[in-house]
């Protein structure tokens, strides 16, 4: 049943994205955006040191209305956790493949958004003082989360200043009794044409 849920979410998203993407001739607007992003993984409120990283990707948006814009995107990312003790480095890294799909209200050169941003693990890597160490099935994250989104930003003509702020609705671990959940802060350029 799970499975089932997640292929036809996947398959709405990716409709979303085909047509949006079909539409920016139609008035509509496409880009890049990239930019920093600093996250954890929280287990019931604890976590350990924020991983920082970068993010990547490509949007598209359409007028729905005079101030309001349905946009959706493509974005690789990576997500995680450190740990730094006095003899040991400790960096766990999810990678991911991420398909936010949004609203913006457009206020003058200000605009909020929010939406949710299905995401797909590509790969974990773990890492001890730098060494990489190969992870079982069981610890390794889910493939699948579906985190919402809230942003603000500022566009001067083709460019935008934004800042992004998600939430992850699903438990990435497979070990019981844990409950790690993804948050993390995108701040970053976007550039539309």
């Amino acid at each position: 049943m799970k499975n089932t849920k997640l292929f036809l979410l996947s398959g709405i998203m990716t409709l979303c994205m085909v047509n949006l993407f079909a539409g920016v001739n139609d008035g509509g607007k496409k880009g890049i955006r990239a930019g920093w992003q600093i996250s954890n993984f929280y287990d019931n409120g604890n976590s350990d040191d924020n991983l920082n990283s970068f993010y990547v990707g490509l949007f598209g948006e359409k007028k729905l209305v005079p101030l309001l814009r349905l946009g959706a995107g493509l974005e690789y990312h990576t997500v995680g956790t450190s740990l730094s003790s006095s003899n040991i480095t400790a960096k766990y890294t999810r990678h991911s493949i991420s398909i936010p799909v949004y609203l913006r209200m457009k206020l003058g050169p200000v605009y909020a958004l929010g939406g949710v941003a299905p995401d797909f693990g590509i790969s974990n890597i773990f890492k001890i003082d730098d060494e990489k160490i190969d992870l079982d099935d069981e610890a390794k994250t889910s493939t699948f989360d579906a985190p919402l989104f809230l942003g603000v930003g500022f566009k001067i003509a083709i460019v935008s200043i934004e800042a992004r702020y998600h939430w992850g609705t699903m438990n990435l671990s497979k070990l019981e009794n844990n409950n790690f959940k993804q948050q993390y802060f995108q701040i970053g350029a976007a550039v539309s044409f």
